[in-house]
């Protein structure tokens, strides 16, 4: 059984083929569940990249469902990294993560950086000559996932399975990629899962912290600019923006915040001056 894209469109058909949705992912987070059990595959390889990725509270006991989609691909990185700020976590993890991390999982403990967690550790610590990938802790991710990353890896671009067109005008006006023409004016979206190369790791890491003061909460915004100000285009993996079946419902505290309320056009602002300057 194998995650595909989901249905995003309007249909009179619509509550059937959600609840048929929700039936196959109840199916397949069964088989994860059998698969975590009983394998004993390594879920990391010789394909030189790290997938880092983190997570906080109560996810951190669903987050296993996402690393073992990501353990089960056709491509395997040679490290798999989950960040945590919880020491406790870290020291004595739930048994499915210890399970992972008897596989090949690297649990790692970090400062609470927010979202930021899932690649800041990483630049600071380790030598970032290896492309980077992230994920979030939420997503079912397809066998093919990492495999198509690396086939549009470049070293002069970030390659994202899902990106919007950025313009002047509000963040919710900002259609979805359609194209895999690279440009600067692409916002990588990390929930479908991102590559970025050496360039940017190193551009991340010369601005340390400074995402605390200006978009704790905002990692697309942030890691966005740190490309264009690298010189490093974006670009979409495919001509259709790529969203995975979740596995958890979505939570919108921050999502309506951010986009509702017209959060992210000032997040969006605040950003491209900390880093190109005042226009």
């Amino acid at each position: 059984m194998k995650p595909f894209l989901r249905n995003n469109g309007r249909h009179p058909t619509l509550v059937g083929a959600r609840a048929l949705l929700r039936l196959q992912i109840i199916f397949y987070t069964l088989w994860l569940t059998v698969l975590n059990f009983a394998s004993r595959r390594p879920i990391t390889g010789g394909c030189d990249v790290v997938i880092s990725i983190t997570t906080y509270g109560d996810r951190t006991r669903r987050v296993w469902r996402t690393l073992e989609t990501i353990g089960r691909g056709t491509l395997l990185p040679r490290e798999i990294v989950l960040w945590h700020e919880d020491e406790a976590v870290v020291r004595n993890p739930p048994r499915e993560l210890r399970r992972l991390a008897r596989r090949g999982l690297s649990i790692k403990h970090c400062l609470d950086y927010g979202p930021h967690k899932k690649y800041f550790p990483y630049v600071m610590e380790e030598n970032c000559e290896s492309p980077l990938v992230t994920a979030d802790d939420d997503m079912l991710y397809p066998a093919n996932w990492l495999a198509g990353l690396i086939a549009n890896y470049r070293p002069d671009q970030v390659v994202a399975y899902r990106a919007f067109v950025m313009s002047d005008g509000p963040y919710t006006t900002w259609p979805p990629c359609t194209t895999t023409e690279p440009s600067r004016n692409l916002l990588a979206t990390g929930c479908s899962g991102v590559i970025y190369p050496p360039k940017v790791l190193m551009a991340l890491r010369e601005r340390g912290d400074e995402f605390m003061r200006v978009c704790p909460r905002a990692d697309d915004f942030w890691l966005h600019y740190a490309a264009v100000a690298a010189g490093v285009l974006t670009r979409q993996v495919s001509g259709t923006a790529a969203t995975w079946w979740l596995a958890r419902p979505k939570e919108r505290g921050l999502w309506c915040y951010n986009v509702v309320n017209g959060g992210n056009d000032a997040i969006s602002d605040s950003v491209r001056k900390a880093w190109l300057g005042p226009l």
